[in-house]
């Protein structure tokens, strides 16, 4: 008997439920900002779509982030991710969380750094982002 969990975690069985759905969301937007694809990563941001990163980075615009991004690394790549799902009075919140690989502006790489992203997911489409990482805490000075 085959089992009814894929490698991720994630209930793949035809009875998924929301929370299941969203993981799905958060996923996909982690993949279409990894890809550089804001197009795509947008389409699944709900209207009123916020993000939240560290040093008190906020925008609504993910043309914004992107630019703030290029500021602080060359490229950056989430190499392990863990969901969990819970509901709240605002959505269903997903916590995406592992570590991540990449290059500072300079160059040089970095990897193994933690991360947790944390996803209100409304309706299907990415309502709130907020990102919580060890970038500060290793970035050349």
């Amino acid at each position: 008997m085959s089992s009814p969990v894929d490698a991720a975690g994630i209930v793949v069985a035809a009875a998924r439920g929301p929370r299941a759905h969203a993981i799905d969301a958060a996923r996909d937007f982690m993949d279409a900002m990894e890809r550089g694809d804001l197009v795509a990563a947008a389409a699944l941001c709900a209207q009123r779509f916020t993000l939240l990163a560290p040093g008190g980075f906020r925008c609504n615009d993910l043309a914004e982030f992107a630019d703030f991004g290029r500021s602080r690394y060359l490229e950056i790549r989430k190499v392990e991710r863990e969901f969990d799902a819970c509901e709240s009075a605002a959505g269903i919140v997903i916590y995406a969380r592992g570590v991540m690989d990449g290059r500072w502006l300079d160059g040089t790489a970095f990897a193994g750094l933690r991360y947790v992203d944390r996803f209100v997911i409304v309706d299907g489409r990415v309502l709130e982002l907020q990102i919580l990482n060890e970038l500060g805490e290793h970035r050349p000075r």
